[in-house]
């Protein structure tokens, strides 16, 4: 394999090898937002205040899997990521970690079976 050649602006690129075992990983997604929100409006319908807690982070991890061992729905599932878009402990960090709560497993007659693999994370919460 040879060397990759930049040129131009640096940007992030790919996923890094071995992240989940049993798959090779394709793609990845985090969504982080906050799971308690409360505002109020004056009389006149104008939002005067807005409280936002509980940050809670999703990720959804897309490969080809190597072996009919995947990860089970309530077990811990660890990733790095590239940017700081998860927010363990309620700090933006590129680490991720939760547990499974989906599972989606792909197959097709002229295909590699694919498995999608869902985990949300709350700051409170240790995994």
């Amino acid at each position: 394999m040879c060397a990759a050649v930049n040129t131009g602006t640096v940007c992030l690129y790919g996923i890094g090898p071995g992240q989940q075992a049993s798959l090779f990983v394709q793609s990845y997604t985090v969504s982080s937002g906050f799971n308690n929100t409360g505002m109020v409006v004056d009389e006149n319908g104008r939002t005067i205040t807005a409280r936002y807690d509980d940050r809670r982070s999703e990720i959804t991890v897309e490969g080809v899997a190597n072996a009919s061992n995947i990860p089970a729905l309530g077990a811990t599932l660890s990733f790095t990521v590239k940017t700081a878009s998860a927010y363990p402990a309620g700090s933006a960090s590129v680490s991720f970690s939760g547990v499974i709560t989906k599972v989606d497993d792909r197959g097709s007659s002229k295909g590699f079976v694919t498995v999608s693999l869902t985990a949300e994370s709350f700051e409170e919460i240790t995994y």
